[in-house]
């Protein structure tokens, strides 16, 4: 295990972490290192661990119980094996051409499906995406932002977009969580998903979709060039594992 020498919630301090679990140096269900015990392998303050442990928490690679610390997660294990998104010479834009397929048949969906209870739920996700970058918490709008595109799709109703979409969301999170890391690019969203509820609420499913569109091609050019920073090289050329 490499020693962190910047501190950066992003990239150092969560994939030394994610390294250990992805090894299979822990187990599914199994706890991690106390914190005090991972600030002496890292050489990072306990406020970097905690960072990193809630952004792992939102990727899904770790759950917390109260009282007791943080444990591997089945859903990282679920989500790691058998999945049919697991294939060679997958590039980011694969995964973002396929995400745009996806996502805009879901909106039109949405736009005629969804009950009024249940764009009220989606008024309250983007409230808290309002409170979030108003604060500029990364993990939350980090969650909420995923939170927000994945319950239009469940308003589809439809299982098998759902169950793709899923797959997706699982796939996309490491790329998704560049963005909300860097204040540059980490409020982008806000008014696209604003736009997109507007249309929801008024029953506009042409709309939507040019919307989502939008908001996707925006969240692409974002990505690529926090990505391209961050790591000295092209986004397109990168297989998501």
């Amino acid at each position: 295990m490499r020693e962190i020498r910047r501190i950066s919630i992003a990239d150092e301090v969560v994939e030394n972490i994610k390294e250990m679990i992805e090894s299979g140096k822990y187990d599914v269900g199994s706890k991690l290192p106390t914190e005090m015990a991972l600030c002496d392998m890292l050489k990072v303050s306990r406020t970097s661990i905690r960072e990193a442990i809630r952004v792992l928490q939102a990727l899904g690679y770790v759950e917390i119980r109260p009282g007791k610390g943080a444990f591997v997660s089945n859903r990282f294990i679920s989500e790691s094996r058998d999945n049919w998104l697991n294939v060679a010479d997958v590039s980011y834009f694969d995964f973002m051409e396929v995400r745009m397929a996806v996502e805009e048949l879901s909106v039109r969906l949405a736009v005629e499906r969804a009950t009024d209870k249940q764009i009220h739920e989606l008024e309250q996700i983007h409230h808290s995406f309002e409170e979030a970058c108003q604060k500029q918490d990364s993990v939350r709008l980090l969650m909420l932002d995923e939170l927000f595109h994945t319950k239009i799709v469940s308003f589809t109703g439809n299982e098998l977009l759902i169950n793709i979409n899923k797959q997706l969301v699982a796939a996309f999170r490491p790329y998704r969580s560049y963005t909300f890391v860097d204040e540059r690019f980490n409020r982008n969203a806000l008014e696209p998903h604003s736009r997109i509820l507007c249309c929801l609420q008024i029953r506009n499913a042409a709309l939507a979709v040019k919307e989502m569109h939008s908001h996707l091609e925006m969240s692409m050019q974002d990505i690529t060039v926090v990505y391209n920073e961050a790591n000295g090289g092209s986004a397109a050329e990168t297989h998501a594992k």
